[in-house]
């Protein structure tokens, strides 16, 4: 069964939607010279997927403080998608920004983020392994009618996939393993702006903040 939001809640959100991008814009750019002014920092850092939070975050800083005063920092690791390279690449060419890339997957692989998590996987899927993919997945809430439970996507070097329930041990675990990549990501934030007594500019959007949908001291932590 389909389940529609009402017409009161598409007209809630029709009226919080509802505002003034320009205005908004400045008071946000207003507000990030204040902090950094007030920490005595000389510009921003942060990690640039290529995705929609942190490209608008690139925006702002740029607008805030100028270009020059600007590091985006490209973290590709084994399980990034090449797709999102080419974006980070063009939204930093886009507002004039430097850019470097650290490739994060020799750190992750010497800290057993990636045989860490293929262990838990491998209790549901004992064949897991070289030349699979996976990932955690959640039903759309409109779409259907209860709770919804993640689940496991597996898809073998054939390019099958199978759909599994985790029990609670196996997804914490997978869990766990995998926000190794949002800690490591954050500590080489923090490793640039430091060198440069730059403030790292945190990237999660409102709606991760209100819901905690974020890593603890990996993409939840920032200066600003």
């Amino acid at each position: 069964m389909s389940v529609r939001p009402s017409e009161d809640a598409q007209t809630i959100l029709a009226q919080a939607l509802a505002i003034d991008l320009a205005a908004e814009t400045d008071r946000i750019v207003t507000a990030l010279r204040q902090q950094l002014r007030g920490i005595r920092k000389r510009g921003l850092t942060l990690g640039l997927s290529g995705g929609i939070d942190s490209s608008v975050s690139v925006a702002l800083a740029a607008r805030a403080v100028g270009a020059q005063n600007v590091l985006c920092l490209f973290m590709p690791e084994n399980d990034s998608d090449p797709e999102s390279l080419r974006l980070g690449r063009l939204v930093a060419d886009t507002f004039g920004v430097e850019a470097i890339v650290e490739d994060i997957g020799p750190t992750l692989r010497a800290m057993g983020c990636y045989q860490r998590r293929d262990a838990f996987i491998r209790e549901l899927v004992p064949e897991y392994g070289e030349g699979w993919a996976s990932k955690i997945v959640i039903a759309n809430a409109l779409e259907s009618e209860g709770y919804n439970i993640s689940s496991l996507v597996v898809q073998d070097p054939k390019g099958k996939q199978t759909k599994l329930r985790m029990p609670l041990p196996v997804y914490l675990g997978i869990v766990a393993a995998t926000n190794m990549k949002q800690r490591t990501r954050k500590q080489i934030e923090y490793y640039h702006a430091d060198r440069l007594n730059f403030a790292v500019l945190g990237t999660p959007n409102r709606l991760e903040y209100d819901q905690g949908f974020f890593v603890k001291n990996g993409d939840g932590a920032a200066d600003v």
